[in-house]
Parts: structure tokens; sequence; C-alpha cells
């Protein structure tokens, strides 16, 4: 009787071993001998389940981008206006662990896009839904009088943007002075400044 291979589970699999690398190594490290070797297939054993590698990468950063929406749906859902604000921007920011790991995919996934019209794209268009979902925070907040600044709403937007991604980035990169505690005071800060 011929074996039944779950491909959903070993295309995960496959993912997860990316992920594994990247947090262990960097992106540079992620050739599809040590992928293969880290995911338990043969030299060659990736093919069935994905073309190349790009298409390797871009799963591994839908895959985080799923992973972080999965968990703005609960965090916008039932909080209103500042709250949903406040909840957006944390699931964003690495606070943590998972978080943490996720920026160092996202990051990875960077340079690549630079180059590559498929994974930009991807890239522009989650972006595009996480700012869509900041303006509705912010429209909201704005409409129960939670914030009061005659600044634009794009321009709240852009700002929190351009700071959970700094946040990401100092993680990664300098994370004895991007921490945990510093990340939510000047969110906080920020914030405030917009009441």
């Amino acid at each position: 009787m011929p074996k039944v291979v779950d491909h959903d589970a070993r295309r995960r699999l496959i993912i997860e071993s990316v992920w594994k690398i990247v947090g262990r190594r960097g992106l540079a490290a992620v050739t599809m001998r040590e992928l293969a070797a880290e995911a338990g297939f043969a030299n060659g054993g990736l093919a069935p389940y994905f073309r190349d590698k790009d298409e390797i990468l871009l799963a591994a950063f839908q895959y985080a981008c799923d992973a972080t929406e999965r968990r703005l749906e609960p965090a916008t859902a039932e909080a209103g206006g500042l709250a949903a604000l406040r909840g957006v921007c944390h699931e964003l920011m690495p606070l943590d662990g998972t978080r943490l790991l996720e920026a160092r995919v996202v990051i990875a996934f960077w340079d690549r896009a630079v180059h590559d019209p498929r994974l930009s794209s991807a890239y522009e268009s989650t972006m595009d839904r996480w700012r869509t979902l900041m303006h509705d925070c912010v429209s909201r907040a704005r409409s129960c009088g939670e914030i009061t600044t005659p600044a634009p709403d794009e321009r709240i937007v852009e700002t929190l943007f351009a700071v959970v991604l700094g946040f990401q980035v100092g993680a990664v990169l300098t994370p004895g002075t991007t921490t945990r505690e510093g990340q939510l005071k000047v969110l906080e800060g920020l914030l405030a400044s917009y009441a």
C-alpha cells in the first residue's frame, strides 16, 4: 500500500525549518541543502513541495504575516478605538520570542524582495492591509474622542508604522537597547501625544 503524504504538513515543516535556520544563523544560511537537512529530507527532497528557494522564502514570509494577522483579529475585534490601535501596534512589535523571530524572518526577506517582484508584491499587499487596519483604528479612536490631535490620520498611521518597523529592526540588530519595556514606553508616549 502506498504511503499517504500530507502535502500541507510537509510544506509547514519546511517553512518551520526556514524559521529555525533564520533564527539561528540568518537568511544566508538557508540553502536548499541546509533546509533539506533541517527538515529531515534527502537532498533534493524539497522539490515536490516548492519550486525554488524564493518560493520557500515567500511561503515563510507569508506564514509570518498570517501568524501576525491571526493575532490582529482578536486584538482589534474586541477593543475599540485607541485600545484596538494599541493592540495592532503590540502585535507588530517584537515584544516576545515569537514576534522577534517573525521580525527576523521579515527583515531577512526585505533584501530579497527588493530584487524579486513576486516577493515585493507580497510585502506591499501585506503592509497595505496593516495600514488599512491602523487607519480604521485611528478613525474609530477619533470618532469616540480618544484622538483629538489636528494631525491627519495618514500622518499618525505612517508615524506608528515607522515606529513599529523601527522596533523590529532595533530588536534584531540592537536587542540590548531595543527592549520590551523601552518599546512600550515609546509607544505609550506617542499614543498619549494624539489625545
